[in-house]
């Protein structure tokens, strides 16, 4: 259950990204909110979650966006891998909630401009892509604790505080 409204959740944040995305832009630079999330919920629930919420909100991203149709997916789904590494055995605190988002915000757009500069699309200049990539490293930076803390609240309220996993 609370897993279905996360992937709710990651829905609403790739329509924010399409629709008003471009209204949020602050210095150059835009949230990435579905990135955050992805990364939050894997931190909070491990590398299989990670992943399958990357794949889900990747897709929800590739539904709305006018790149080729499952650039966002493989990306996110990577990702949400990735960035879980760690996350769910231990508390990673702010430093390491900043560090990911910070190293998950360069992988996504690097891996970005990789795949659509080798399937030929025109890139901007490096100057330009790194006058967008530094405020937006930034702002996800900021967001991070922010949607973590809300994330982990969340799955406190859908699934209790006594929770047991027996693996």
């Amino acid at each position: 259950m609370p897993f279905l409204l996360y992937v709710a959740l990651l829905a609403l944040g790739a329509l924010a990204e399409a629709t008003v995305g471009h209204r949020l832009e602050l210095g150059g630079g835009r949230p990435n909110v579905v990135l955050v999330l992805v990364v939050a919920w894997g931190v909070l629930r491990g590398i299989e979650e990670g992943a399958l919420a990357g794949l889900l909100g990747g897709l929800a991203l590739d539904l709305v966006s006018g790149t080729p149709f499952g650039l966002y997916t493989a990306i996110l789904g990577l990702l949400g891998a990735l960035g879980a590494l760690g996350g769910a055995t231990h508390y990673p605190g702010t430093l390491g909630l900043l560090s990911r988002a910070v190293l998950t915000t360069v992988a996504y757009h690097g891996a970005t401009v990789l795949v659509l500069q080798g399937l030929g699309w025109e890139m901007p200049s490096f100057s330009r892509l790194i006058s967008t990539l530094v405020p937006t490293v930034l702002i996800n930076a900021a967001l991070s604790p922010i949607v973590f803390s809300l994330a982990q609240r969340l799955l406190r309220a859908l699934s209790g505080w006594r929770q047991l996993e027996v693996e």
